[in-house]
């Protein structure tokens, strides 16, 4: 049997064991406990909270500022195609209209007809009584088209210039965004240094559970949305320290181009090490999109894409081995998320195929 035949059994053999055992479990600590936990650390915990509640509307605005952003660069590039278009259009049709003059002077036309051989410039030329004057039906249409292109070209640039006025008030929006993100991440992260031990852990515990029987919930509703059950990936580990993260389930968002978000963005401070979430093989490169990507193949039947990365460990190289929990890479904001908040675009690809939602999955993890 293959090895890509035994992943394929492997994923198939633990959805199936999802599906009979779907029930919500019991959870285990209380939001009395949990904050009876924190009773020294009240401080420090309704300072996480509010960060958490800031953040979620944050990203809400982040998000929202980004796509509009994206849709105007698009725009932009599409009207400066267009422009090239029809500037090309307009040279060959002002050079059909020149030859023509030029072959009604030379083959014994009119005389009048060298006065566009002597104007300042080809559109004086082409008004002129004189020239007018002594050209055929078809050289008029030809001048009609090329007043036609300028007047449209005029329109284009106008357009263009509207979009270029929107594209630099969207990325004034989406830099104080970025720097809003990352102030509500930075607070957190504060927030949760000053937090005890014990509340850390019963914060984290509480967080988790809740997140289990939402996330069972959400996978029962659709299907790659819905994520995979827990039993697909056990032992699994967060990829960022959970105290100082910050994300929400966008998973079908819309993106550029036609796209749809495939991921989950995990918003952090600058630099904050990655880890393996399992043991496996990594893949290290670069592309336009994702920027400094890792790509973690694993054997337990599910890859893993991490994305945006400021960078990588000295000396890690595509084809190592690494153990979980060790670092892979850095929270950063390279590729397509360039000049945006650092965070981490996370994807789950079971069996090496088609990404499925790795929120419900993060929740549980992450908490």
């Amino acid at each position: 049997m293959s090895w890509n035949l035994r992943r394929t059994l492997l994923v198939v053999l633990l959805v199936l064991s999802w599906v009979l055992s779907t029930a919500l479990p019991a959870l285990s600590i209380t939001k009395a406990e949990r904050d009876a936990a924190c009773a020294d650390s009240s401080a420090a915990q309704k300072r996480l909270d509010k960060a958490r509640d800031d953040a979620n509307a944050a990203e809400d605005r982040y998000n929202q500022i980004n796509q509009e952003l994206e849709d105007a660069s698009l725009r932009v590039y599409q009207f400066r195609d267009l422009i090239d278009e029809k500037s090309a259009l307009i040279e060959a049709t002002q050079q059909q209209v020149a030859d023509r003059a030029v072959e009604l002077y030379m083959t014994g036309g009119s005389p009048s007809t060298g006065i566009i051989l002597f104007a300042p410039s080809l559109d004086v030329a082409l008004t002129g009584q004189e020239f007018l004057s002594s050209v055929t039906k078809e050289d008029v249409a030809s001048i009609d088209q090329l007043d036609s292109l300028k007047r449209e070209m005029e329109r284009i640039r106008q357009d263009w210039a509207t979009e270029q006025q929107r594209l630099t008030e969207l990325s004034g929006q989406a830099e104080q965004a970025a720097q809003e993100m990352t102030a509500i991440m930075d607070e957190a992260s504060a927030a949760a240094s000053e937090m005890s031990a014990a509340c850390h852990k019963a914060d984290l515990q509480y967080r988790q559970e809740q997140a289990v029987a939402a996330a069972l919930a959400a996978a029962r509703r659709s299907g790659a949305a819905g994520g995979l059950p827990a039993s697909a990936t056990p032992g699994m580990i967060c990829p960022m320290d959970p105290a100082v993260l910050h994300f929400r389930d966008t998973w079908g968002a819309p993106r550029s181009g036609g796209r749809t978000h495939k991921g989950t963005d995990i918003f952090a401070p600058m630099g904050q090490p990655e880890y393996a979430v399992f043991s496996g093989t990594v893949r290290v490169y670069n592309n336009r999109l994702g920027g400094k990507s890792i790509w973690l193949h694993t054997n337990m039947g599910v890859d893993f894409y991490y994305a945006h990365l400021s960078g990588w460990p000295a000396g890690l190289k595509t084809g190592d081995h690494v153990t979980q929990g060790r670092i892979v890479g850095y929270n950063g904001n390279s590729g397509d998320a360039y000049g945006g908040a650092p965070h981490l675009h996370f994807q789950m690809h079971p069996g090496g195929g088609s990404p499925v939602n790795p929120y419900p999955t993060l929740k549980r993890v992450c908490g």
